[in-house]
């Protein structure tokens, strides 16, 4: 009995993981675009060291509410042998929400890497609800002008909870987010199980339990197929939760880890850990690791690269400005932080990133006071 058991929920998975067939890197495009995104380790909860950007929408729209300062955010990262990405973002705090925006391009036509040559908007809004919970929902389009062309259209929500303390863990936060509820890119022709197509026979020859499904699907695939072989992506109804926190913290260091869970439409899931590190508040390292069911059972085609971490390093200083605008605003003072970024991706393809982030003034340390009577 415990075999027969055993036997079914191996056929189910195995049926489950070859039914799904994005391109590869479908479910991570908004990651590829500054170095932020690729190293933040997709948090749901802010980051190790809370950071809020207007990149942060990508993986929770409620992540923004929290911040008070305007903020400018440009990234442009060269995929090597496959193409570029670039995103231009801001943020603007307002009376009643935090308004957020992100556009991004992301162009590549390989066939390790087949995301076509798209332009992308994510606009959005949050609200801290109460001193610990904070929403926020996105609305979300695109164009790909390859592969006949195609769109995107749909919406995010998500929430975030705060809490000061949690044990012997500071700023302990969790987040929660569904993504891509709404219509995905159609596939393009270069998917997993068609990347898998030269090792097919390699594959036949040391036939497995699970290999007998996936083969089958790859059969059907590319003998029974419109030319047209992957699935939509990123995918639809993408359930994310994620929990970060300051785990050590002395005048000089600050340190923080990240952990998300991602459920890819009832398909595929995700696992990402996050490690950041502050050094006498300039200096920033953050390292994230990535591990995709799917994309792990594809390792034969897709090398074994795509598991090295990520990496960047960013550098933070101040900015002084005594025109009158600025001035007028109390931005005399502002933040610039400088960033870098690597990651290898698949087969032969690197991802280098180099970004630029502006928050404008400086943070409001004070509580507020507030006056009973003169």
């Amino acid at each position: 009995m415990k075999k027969l058991v055993l036997a079914a929920v191996v056929m189910g998975l195995a049926s489950v993981l070859s039914a799904y067939n994005p391109p590869a890197g479908g479910q991570f495009m908004h990651n590829l675009t500054s170095p932020f995104q690729l190293s933040s380790a997709s948090s749901a909860a802010g980051g190790g060291l809370f950071n809020a950007t207007p990149g942060s929408i990508v993986f929770n729209p409620a992540i923004p509410a929290q911040e008070d300062r305007p903020q400018i955010d440009l990234g442009v990262t060269a995929l090597t042998g496959a193409g570029f990405a670039f995103q231009n973002g801001i943020i603007i705090p307002m009376n009643m929400f935090v308004v957020s925006a992100l556009v991004n391009g992301i162009f590549s036509d390989t066939r390790y890497m087949d995301l076509g040559d798209s332009l992308n908007l994510k606009a959005g809004l949050s609200k801290e609800m109460t001193e610990r919970l904070s929403v926020g929902a996105n609305i979300y389009t695109g164009y790909r002008f390859t592969d006949g062309g195609d769109w995107t259209l749909g919406t995010d929500i998500g929430a975030l909870y705060r809490m000061e303390q949690l044990a012997f863990m500071k700023d302990f936060r969790i987040g929660a987010s569904v993504l891509g509820i709404g219509k995905a890119y159609r596939g393009t022709k270069n998917g997993l199980d068609q990347l898998d197509w030269d090792n097919q026979w390699k594959g036949w020859m040391n036939f497995t339990f699970l290999n007998n499904f996936r083969y089958i699907e790859i059969l059907k695939r590319n003998y029974f197929s419109d030319g047209r072989n992957t699935d939509g992506y990123p995918g639809i109804f993408t359930f994310r939760t994620g929990a970060a926190a300051i785990m050590f913290s002395t005048d000089s260091v600050k340190g923080g880890v990240s952990t998300d869970f991602t459920y890819v439409n009832f398909s595929d899931m995700i696992w990402d850990f996050g490690f950041q590190l502050n050094i006498k508040d300039c200096i920033y390292v953050q390292a994230a690791q990535t591990f995709d069911l799917l994309e792990a059972s594809n390792t034969d085609s897709l090398g074994n690269g795509f598991l090295t971490p990520s990496i960047s390093i960013g550098y933070k200083f101040d900015l002084k400005s005594n025109g009158s605008f600025m001035k007028k605003h109390n931005w005399e003072t502002s933040e610039f932080t400088a960033s870098a970024g690597y990651k290898q991706l698949y087969d032969d393809i690197m991802a280098v990133s180099a970004g630029a982030n502006i928050k404008f003034g400086k943070e409001d340390e004070d509580a507020p006071s507030i006056a009973i009577w003169n």
